[in-house]
């Protein structure tokens, strides 16, 4: 009975999560270039008794025999948080600073904690004519940020960034052989746990588009509804189990 309450619980806690995750991308549903984020997450036989430190899976590990006691697991536990890299759709905005990447690659970005990939391609003119994102941090090329002092400026499909037919710079993009080594940071920013490809994957810039976001509002309206059955199953177990306790304690243990 005790054990039952673990699976409830963590169970319950799991959908917290995942409700967390969802709501964060319907939240970000109109963000440009973010990316959709779902939990992986798997049953496991022995961690939760090992943390109450179980007599009997102690005795057993010490046999090199583990058994379940009964037919049931002991719930479920978080894995991996994974993001979806699917391209998103592009919208045309006729902004010449607004431009959008097609294929497998990201802009490169300069911030304080140093470079950073993104796929969202908002970007605006500072003080000083620099192309930046919203948050002033300087759109790179392998020479650095990108000056263009006007608005005035074409960008080809190779990234070529041109004033009057004068070539002023290419804007740097690059590919990594797994998009599962990027860790996010804030809603459109990466950072990578291994360096990127020398020779970035095939990919083309679209001036006057912004990628949107790959979030698919009607997905995840479902799986917020399954998550919360799945929640409210849960609960119900719970308090089914903790009133069974109840008898166990105050009517079958009771000395007559």
């Amino acid at each position: 009975m005790v054990r039952g309450l673990y699976i409830s619980a963590s169970g319950m806690m799991l959908q917290r999560r995942h409700m967390d995750v969802i709501t964060n991308n319907i939240a970000n549903a109109e963000t440009t270039g973010f990316r959709r984020q779902q939990l992986v997450s798997h049953s496991f036989d022995d961690v939760l008794t090992r943390r109450i430190n179980d007599p009997a899976i102690v005795a057993s590990r010490r046999f090199g025999n583990i058994s379940a006691v009964g037919p049931m697991t002991l719930g479920t536990q978080v894995d991996e948080l994974v993001t979806n890299f699917d391209e998103g759709r592009l919208n045309a905005t006729e902004f010449s600073t607004d431009l959008a990447i097609v294929g497998d690659a990201f802009f490169v970005i300069q911030t304080l904690d140093g470079e950073r990939y993104t796929r969202s391609g908002a970007f605006h003119l500072d003080s000083l004519g620099h192309i930046v994102d919203f948050e002033g941090n300087f759109l790179l090329s392998e020479n650095g940020p990108i000056r263009t002092g006007t608005l005035n400026f074409t960008v080809d499909h190779e990234g070529t960034v041109r004033i009057g037919g004068e070539i002023i710079d290419v804007i740097r993009r690059v590919s990594f052989a797994d998009n599962n080594v990027l860790r996010q940071q804030g809603h459109n920013l990466f950072f990578a746990l291994q360096p990127p490809l020398d020779v970035p994957n095939q990919n083309q810039i679209a001036q006057g588009f912004l990628e949107s976001s790959n979030v698919e509002i009607g997905r995840e309206m479902v799986d917020m509804l399954s998550v919360f059955r799945v929640y409210e199953t849960n609960q119900r177990m719970l308090t089914m189990i903790d009133e069974t306790v109840g008898l166990a304690v105050n009517e079958i243990g009771r000395l007559r």
